[in-house]
């Protein structure tokens, strides 16, 4: 299985009140932790094809360009993360046509989950080439979070989503082909507030 990874950052911030991705934590912007980890794990594994980021913002597509990652952009965030998800995969599917097959899966990132380990990233990369499921994420004290992957095989239901809780109505619809990949919950936790930082 060859994974595509596809890092969602174009989300309007609401509850933070500023735009979060370019808040710094112990130095660094926070969009850029998984940027990071994801180069790292490209340059270790062969099975990782290729890393592309959905945004907004002009700071992030200049240091996603800066750091050779290509980027898409998302003007409807609005509209929830389905949008992004949605122009990601597309984008994804199309940087290489000729390589798609039922081997190729789509790992879905968000830029926000700064304590996400590199350990749990290849591990459920890991996992999933050993269970021959279609889907799989990560799970902590009862709650699935992201990263998620999806096999090729549900392709055309990402795109057919609609709404703003993204790829979760996948589980729903075939859970006996998801598999769930234990972590630390630190590492779902999100950056919702400033108090979070």
């Amino acid at each position: 299985m060859k994974f595509r990874l596809i890092v969602l950052a174009a989300g309007l911030s609401t509850r933070f009140g500023s735009n979060k991705l370019l808040c710094c934590l112990d130095g660094k912007p926070l969009f850029r932790y998984t940027l990071d980890k994801l180069t790292e794990v490209k340059k270790k594994r062969n099975d990782i094809e290729s890393i592309i980021i959905v945004t907004r913002y002009k700071e992030i597509i200049s240091e996603a360009t800066r750091l050779g990652i290509p980027y898409v952009r998302n003007d409807h965030s609005e509209e929830g993360i389905t949008s992004s998800l949605k122009l990601g995969l597309t984008a994804s599917a199309m940087e290489d046509r000729t390589n798609s097959s039922e081997d190729t899966a789509y790992a879905f990132f968000v830029a926000d989950q700064p304590r996400l380990r590199m350990e749990t990233i290849e591990g459920l990369f890991d996992a999933m080439q050993k269970s021959g499921k279609g889907i799989a994420c990560v799970k902590a004290g009862g709650r699935s979070g992201n990263p998620v992957i999806f096999s090729e095989r549900y392709k055309e239901d990402l795109l057919s989503l609609k709404g703003d809780t993204g790829g979760k109505q996948l589980f729903r619809r075939y859970q006996d082909d998801v598999l769930y990949y234990c972590a630390d919950p630190v590492e779902i936790s999100d950056i919702d507030t400033p108090e979070d930082i």
